[in-house]
């Protein structure tokens, strides 16, 4: 029984220790704005894959480098770019699906002994979904996202690099976007 006992109690102080210590956790951000503007018209602005420079202040220019995949160019220092393929556009349902499929690396720094880039966004495996819908003679748009952080590794993580960094990272990025969607169909 004691040996029991003391099998139980090492159990559980090795279990918080394993969990602590695993690579990126899939991170999720989802956030939502009301538009004073008809579903129609917002939709027509969302799905242009090519104009979101016209409503995001983060992106400088837009790029078509075929008829699904944009070079998106920020004005933050540098002008990093970020690559993204448009995986689906549904007219019916209203929603444009798409994936960062390659971003600019910013600097790299020497973590743990080996050289860590860090990328226009700190963030991988990259997946978002933009919906608009109609409510109260307006528009509701939902953009969501789903993503690990970039550094893959076990902790330590390098600063600014976290599933927290990401996360908040990715939410500042929607959210300016989609203040900067209603200013521009608001005006």
């Amino acid at each position: 029984m004691k040996k029991f006992l003391v099998f139980i109690a090492a159990a559980l102080i090795a279990v918080p220790m394993i969990s602590s210590a695993h690579g990126p956790s899939r991170q999720q951000v989802k956030e939502t704005i009301t538009i004073d503007a008809t579903p129609d018209k917002v939709w027509a602005m969302v799905k242009d894959f090519g104009g979101i420079h016209n409503w995001h202040p983060a992106v400088v220019s837009t790029e078509m480098t075929s008829d699904t995949t944009r070079v998106l160019t920020l004005g933050s220092e540098g002008n990093p770019t970020i690559t993204e393929e448009l995986q689906k556009s549904d007219d019916e349902k209203m929603q444009l699906v798409y994936k960062i499929t390659d971003m600019s690396v910013v600097k790299t720094i020497t973590f743990n002994s080996k050289d860590t880039p860090y990328f226009t966004l700190p963030v991988a495996t990259y997946k978002s979904w933009m919906t608009v819908k109609a409510v109260d003679g307006g528009s509701e748009v939902q953009w969501k996202s789903k993503f690990y952080r970039s550094f893959m590794d076990n902790p330590p993580v390098p600063e600014g690099q976290s599933d927290k960094d990401a996360s908040n990272t990715i939410k500042g990025v929607i959210t300016a976007g989609l203040e900067g969607l209603k200013a521009a169909l608001e005006k």
